[in-house]
This record gives C-alpha cells, sequence and structure tokens, in this order.
C-alpha cells in the first residue's frame, strides 16, 4: 500500500522533539530577517523548515556570481535575481503555508519605520553594511522588539571559534568594535545579543580591483547609496553555522 505522502506533516518530527504546544507557536510568530546573504539566507531556511507562520524579508541586492560559493539563495539559475523574490520562492516551497512579506528595498534610518512594527516577535539582523546595521539595531531597541545580530562571519574558517553573548562583550571581532562604538555614541551600551567569532579575520589573497563591487549601484536601488568595498574571503561553513545558530536562538526565544 502506497502512502500518502501529502497527508504526512512537514513539521512532525519537530513536533515530536519539542512539542505540538511550541510547534503552534511557531506557526503563530511573526520574524523579520533583514539581510538575506550569507548569513540571512541560512537564517531563513532554518526558519522557513521550523514552520514559522510569518516571514518578512528585506533585502535590496540581486544575486551574482560571487555568491554561489556560500549563500543558499545564489544558483546559477538565480543569477540576477532579487534575493528577496529567490528567497519567497524557496520559502513557500518548504512551507507553502507561510506568509512571505517582501521588501525589496535599502536599509537605512529613514526607511525603516516601513519595515519595523511592533506585532514583530523577532528581528533578525544579519546587515552587512555598518550604517545601516546601527541604524537597525538601534531602531529596534527604540521599539522594544527582540533582536539577534550577526556580526562579521567573512574572513573566518573556524566553526569553533563562534560564540553567542552580548555585543558589548565581545572581543576580537572588528565588526562588532565598530557597531559598539557607534551605538555607545547614541546612547546604547548593553542588550544587543549576537553571534560572532573570536577567530581574527584573514585573507589569503589580495583583492583585484575589479572584484571591488558597489552593489547599491544597481538600477533596482533609489539613491545610489553606499561606496564601493573591496571584497572580503568568505566559506560556506562559518556563515552558514552562523546563520543557523541566529536561528537556533530565535526558536529558544520564540517557545519560552
Amino acid at each position: 500500500m502506497t502512502r500518502d505522502l501529502s497527508q504526512i506533516s512537514p513539521f512532525a518530527r519537530l513536533g515530536q522533539l519539542l512539542g505540538k504546544e511550541t510547534v503552534d507557536r511557531f506557526k503563530n510568530s511573526r520574524v523579520a530577517v533583514f539581510g538575506l546573504g550569507a548569513v540571512g539566507s541560512f537564517v531563513v531556511e532554518a526558519l522557513a523548515r521550523s514552520g514559522i507562520g510569518y516571514l518578512r524579508l528585506v533585502d535590496f541586492d540581486r544575486v551574482d556570481a560571487s555568491n554561489i560559493n556560500r549563500q543558499i539563495f545564489a544558483l546559477h539559475s538565480t543569477l540576477g535575481l532579487e534575493k528577496a523574490a529567490v528567497a519567497r520562492s524557496r520559502v513557500l516551497d518548504i512551507n507553502p503555508d507561510c506568509e512571505v512579506d517582501l521588501h525589496t528595498s535599502f536599509v537605512n534610518a529613514d526607511s525603516l519605520s516601513r519595515f519595523l512594527s511592533p506585532d514583530l516577535d523577532m528581528v533578525v539582523d544579519a546587515i552587512d553594511g555598518l550604517n545601516a546595521k546601527v541604524s537597525l539595531i538601534l531602531e529596534a531597541k527604540q521599539m522594544g522588539l527582540n533582536l539577534i545580530s550577526s556580526m562579521g562571519a567573512a574572513g573566518r574558517i573556524d566553526v569553533s571559534m563562534i560564540r553567542t553573548g552580548d555585543l558589548f562583550d565581545t572581543q576580537v571581532c572588528p565588526l562588532a568594535r565598530m557597531v559598539r562604538r557607534r551605538l555607545r555614541r547614541r546612547g546604547l551600551e548593553s542588550g544587543v545579543p549576537c553571534v560572532y567569532s573570536i577567530e581574527p579575520p584573514l585573507n589569503k589573497e589580495p583583492f583585484e580591483d575589479k572584484d571591488i563591487v558597489d552593489p547599491l549601484e544597481g538600477d533596482h536601488v533609489d539613491g545610489g547609496h553606499g561606496r564601493q568595498r573591496p571584497p572580503i574571503g568568505s566559506a560556506a561553513w562559518v556563515p552558514g553555522c552562523f546563520g543557523l545558530t541566529i536561528a537556533g536562538l530565535v526558536a529558544k526565544k520564540l517557545k519560552s
């Protein structure tokens, strides 16, 4: 007798592990993920496979060939497509019942009011840009929203060096240091949960001038924000572990 696969709950194993009450809580939870690159794509993947009922996905960028080595949404078949749109298609393929709220937009202090709302249960900061990251953290904290932030995952190769904790207690990570400084200037000095690495960042090969990119230069972004930045070497496993760790922290918070 052939089983009817459509009758098998995709979250049965999760319910077996965490209980039906937790699965129901995930289904009724609302989570926003800012940044759908190397870290954010793994966050979204794990949240979708955990049955989160509402995902607000925010990213201005499109998939390019340099993303393929580390980003879930980056495939040869998705080159040139908006990351947010690719993410939505994948989430719905995993969980058709998920409500996906899509925003292909650049995040800054002026635009955040369109993306943050009091009904969000969790906010994930997986943004690369320093100014946007600081603005998101400040706005989420001011609104009293639960937030988890990713610090620098690029330039690392040792997953055993990944840590979680308050941003203001982090060590080694240069991005965390810069974010801390800017937040302190704005009066925030504690209470930002984050994932970071105590491994010093490295690059084995120097970047070439032709590889310097301005991700905000494309015609799909309004206003020409941003600046050219040299790329940082990155592999799949450390950013992936960052993203999965963040998703685990989100789940822990939602079920508590």
